[in-house]
């Protein structure tokens, strides 16, 4: 049984896959016995991943040595789908930004060629980072943990994912979701802006 909170969207998803790798994941799919069947269109070859009553498509772009996954976009809802397509980004130097929605924090990481430049969590007052060098940073909202420039750093990664969120609400049409991001957006560019007087 899927866990009901598992929501992992896979943002400017790009995996250039040898058939060999594919052929892995697809054997890998199916032991956990989920249904694989291809779907085609004139530039996009579709693999479809099929499990009770959730389907997902992967969107592939077809080379003569291998294919290449290309999404902006993908939303998953189960977990093991989501960690072998993460895998699949680390193993076969994908990039993409994974931002996985439990029932506590959020957590972005995003992907350069196969490494984690960065793992932000989201949640109330603290807020935990990680680079490619893989140094934790933790500091808590009142400011005194870090340096001033390290905060004002971290404060823009959270605006850019705001302003994404509202990005996201404006194409849905959704008020309330565009004013609950408009009033988040006002309240840490204003604290940008205090952290920018200790620069």
């Amino acid at each position: 049984m899927r866990d009901a909170y598992v929501e992992v969207e896979f943002s400017d998803v790009y995996i250039e896959l040898t058939k060999p790798a594919l052929h892995q994941f697809i054997k890998r799919m199916m032991s956990h016995d989920y249904s694989l069947f291809w779907r085609y269109d004139e530039q996009t070859i579709y693999l479809m991943i099929e499990l009770e009553d959730s389907v997902h498509e992967l969107p592939f772009i077809r080379n003569a040595e291998f294919l290449t996954l290309a999404a902006e976009s993908l939303h998953i809802y189960d977990d093991i789908l989501a960690s072998s397509l993460e895998k699949l980004l680390q193993h076969e130097k994908g990039n993409g930004i994974v931002k996985r929605a439990t029932d506590g924090p959020l957590y972005i990481t995003s992907y350069q060629a196969g490494d984690i430049e960065s793992m932000i969590e989201i949640d109330g007052s603290e807020k935990v980072m990680m680079n490619r060098n893989g140094s934790m940073i933790q500091y808590k909202d009142d400011g005194k943990s870090l340096e001033p420039r390290t905060i004002f750093n971290m404060m823009n990664l959270e605006i850019d994912y705001v302003l994404m969120e509202l990005h996201e609400a404006l194409l849905d049409s959704d008020d309330s979701q565009i004013e609950t991001h408009k009033r988040k957006l006002k309240k840490l560019i204003s604290r940008r802006e205090q952290v920018k007087q200790l620069l």
